[in-house]
């Protein structure tokens, strides 16, 4: 999940600080797996700004080999965007 929290100006550029909440089994697995698709998402590491873990907050179901469970953690990720 994405969000647009806070444009500002940065020289004639406009950035947008914006956010991916991704839920998981454990934290090393969902950072494995943002670190392996951020060239899909347009992310680069000096535009992140944090990162950081709490309790699952989504509410969703995540899929496995042996059927659906619950995200045991939650990992946000915020970031400088250009668009």
């Amino acid at each position: 999940m994405g969000r647009t929290i806070y444009v500002r100006q940065k020289g004639t550029n406009m950035r947008k600080l914006k956010c991916h909440q991704i839920s998981g089994l454990t934290v090393q697995e969902v950072l494995d797996e943002f670190n392996e698709r951020s060239e899909e998402f347009g992310i680069s590491e000096h535009d992140i700004l944090s990162v950081s873990a709490m309790p699952p907050t989504l509410g969703s179901k995540l899929a496995t080999p042996k059927g659906t469970t619950d995200p045991k953690v939650e990992v946000v990720i915020v970031y400088w965007a250009n668009e």
